[in-house]
């Protein structure tokens, strides 16, 4: 956990000296972040669905790429899988996060962290798993845009959810 509330604060530095939403926007933002993160976790189950659907009825186109060359197909079949996981986990990830985000609960904004986190190494597995130049520079590419788009907004909301560090108290 110390890990992660560094690499919370490493993240939240960079982003230190952007430029800002107006605090209406912020605000607006942190009060309605857990409908944005249930419409992503229906989202996120719905492409689970299609995606189980594919690759589970997808047997037959795949059986036309299996004569062409087998080592293709299967790398289709575990690439299909790897990002059906990460969707699943992110998915997962939202819809747990809708409750304190709706308490406004910091639970619920680390979350969506932990949501984030899984984004960025989902962009960098699935580029990395594109097997080709062009695909793993646009995988980065375009994945990095979505990333940092992201994690911006994740932070412009980060000061509304209650951050407060817990201290013992001793009893005399």
């Amino acid at each position: 956990m110390e890990f992660i509330n560094k690499l919370e604060a490493t993240v939240g530095g960079w982003l230190k000296n952007v430029p800002h939403l107006p605090p209406v926007g912020q605000k607006w933002l942190g009060q309605n972040i857990w409908w944005i993160a249930l419409v992503g976790a229906i989202a996120s189950g719905i492409a689970v669905f299609i995606a189980l659907t594919g690759i589970l009825f997808g047997g037959i186109s795949a059986s036309f790429v299996y004569v062409i060359d087998p080592a293709l197909a299967a790398w289709i079949l575990i690439v299909s899988i790897v990002n059906l996981v990460f969707t699943a986990a992110r998915g997962l990830l939202l819809a747990l996060a809708v409750t304190p985000l709706k308490a406004m609960q910091k639970k619920g904004w680390v979350l969506l962290f932990y949501s984030w986190l899984l984004h960025v190494l989902s962009v960098v597995v699935g580029a990395v798993l594109s097997l080709s130049a062009f695909g793993f520079i646009g995988g980065i590419l375009f994945g990095s845009i979505g990333v940092l788009i992201s994690g911006y907004f994740l932070y412009e909301i980060h000061a509304q959810f209650a951050h407060v560090k817990t201290t013992k108290t001793v009893k005399n």
